[in-house]
């Protein structure tokens, strides 16, 4: 054995201290359910990377770190549970894990990561605690979400936010809400729309538009044939499915990709 690792009986691979996980040796790790051992402080990048017989995952409170990737295409994960210590976790901890039904986040946990659930189109639903402050971008892109309630502490939601969750139905923006990146939700059949309670954003003609400089984020217009509303002063996203044309019959400052 390396004197400067330690390699449990499933194939995982430790630092000699056993305090930092370093990675799974996918040649022998071979079981479906996982608990990382209480004392373990850190966990590498892509520690579980493409580890295809994990299911369940459990990640003790003693991890204070989490960073980067953590089961990217793990395509068979569908439960995972994050340290009680986890404030910030980065980026992508489950991009790709499209069996991927249920995630248990800590309470306390302030911000959900760029690419956090990319492509997880299993997970129909999450609760969100309410210590959530901040959306990175593309946190749910291609996700299977159905339905969300995101928290009334929400002040930051990163672009691309829900862009081609094609089975999310409605979004209400909490009150405390000052600032939404754009492709924030795709227009879709089955969308019927968003209510906004943040008094930065407004709803008019099925369209989400910033109060602070009448930008466009989203519209869910199932008209084939859609007019800008005369407000819009800037154009930022038009993510929908449903329009064929649109026309812009008043003066634009900005538009945006």
């Amino acid at each position: 054995m390396d004197s400067n690792r330690y390699i449990d009986e499933y194939g995982v691979i430790y630092s000699s201290d056993r305090r930092t996980l370093i990675k799974v040796d996918k040649s022998i790790f071979c079981v479906k359910e996982y608990s990382i051992p209480e004392g373990t402080t850190h966990i590498m990048e892509n520690a579980f990377l493409c580890c295809e017989t994990l299911e369940r995952l459990y990640v003790p409170d003693s991890v204070v770190l989490e960073e980067g990737c953590l089961c990217e295409c793990a395509k068979n994960l569908k439960y995972a549970r994050l340290s009680s210590n986890i404030k910030y976790p980065d980026i992508a901890l489950f991009y790709g894990c499209e069996s991927l039904e249920e995630v248990i986040l800590p309470e306390g946990i302030e911000g959900i990561g760029e690419n956090m659930f990319t492509g997880c189109i299993s997970l129909k639903s999450i609760h969100l605690p309410s210590s959530i402050r901040y959306f990175q971008s593309a946190t749910f892109c291609g996700s299977g979400l159905e339905e969300i309630t995101l928290p009334e502490g929400l002040e930051q939601i990163g672009r691309d936010t829900f862009v081609t969750c094609r089975s999310l139905k409605s979004v209400t923006i909490p009150r405390g809400v000052k600032k939404i990146g754009p492709w924030f939700v795709q227009g879709h059949a089955g969308f019927e729309g968003i209510e906004s309670l943040s008094p930065h954003y407004r709803v008019e003609s099925e369209c989400l538009i910033s109060n602070d400089d009448d930008g466009l984020i989203a519209c869910w217009s199932r008209e084939a044939v859609w007019h800008v509303p005369k407000s819009v002063r800037n154009i930022y996203s038009i993510c929908n499915d449903q329009i064929e044309t649109i026309v812009i019959d008043n003066d634009i400052k900005e538009i945006g990709y």
